[in-house]
């Protein structure tokens, strides 16, 4: 089974204004408690190593504009981080297939039906075939990184422990559910490791 890394087409613009520092002041806001370094903390570390859920964090989602520019682009399945942004078409067609792997949060945007996906699945890597990189005797990422075909047979989309969730991978069988409903915005790129 072919695994692919998830990434944006070249040229792609990020599709909403929602990042870390306005996610967690949302989260502090709907929650009436100051600001601190472990709200962003959780939020940058913990949600995409899945130990925490955006929808514990913030059940009543999030407000965010979608971008004019990623409008005018109009991909129907946006990579933002380790997040997918899916408009209303994208959303009808995988939502039920990816609702076992993560959790959908809605977006209050200026119009527009967008949904946060927070993948929350991770898929065991093969340690015989993955290898860590060292520099100067200090661990510094992988130099290969193959996962279990067994565990993920079973898988749609799904992160990685040892890049620390920060990437997404796929299937075959989620690359067949995008391309047969002719959904745009995604690049499967077998180079797992690749970030460009």
């Amino acid at each position: 089974m072919n695994v692919y890394q998830l990434r944006k087409p070249t040229n792609a613009y990020d599709v909403i204004n929602l990042d870390i520092m306005e996610m967690s002041k949302q989260i502090v806001k709907n929650s009436n408690k100051p600001l601190s370094d472990n709200i962003i903390q959780i939020v940058m570390n913990d949600v995409p190593k899945g130990k925490a859920t955006l929808s514990e964090l913030s059940p009543n989602g999030f407000e965010c504009k979608h971008e004019p520019r990623a409008k005018k682009q109009n991909y129907d399945v946006n990579l933002y981080g380790s997040f997918l942004v899916l408009n209303e078409p994208a959303y009808e067609c995988l939502n039920a297939s990816l609702s076992e792997f993560g959790e959908f949060i809605d977006l209050k945007t200026n119009g527009d039906n967008l949904y946060l996906f927070n993948p929350l699945i991770f898929a065991q890597e093969d340690l015989s075939l993955t290898e860590r990189a060292y520099l100067d005797g200090f661990e510094d990422g992988l130099k290969s990184l193959v996962f279990d075909d067994e565990d993920i047979s079973n898988k749609l989309i799904f992160k990685s422990k040892m890049q620390s969730g920060l990437s997404l991978y796929c299937t075959d069988d989620f690359k067949k559910l995008v391309n047969d409903n002719n959904l745009t915005g995604l690049v499967f790129n077998t180079d797992l490791l690749t970030y460009f």
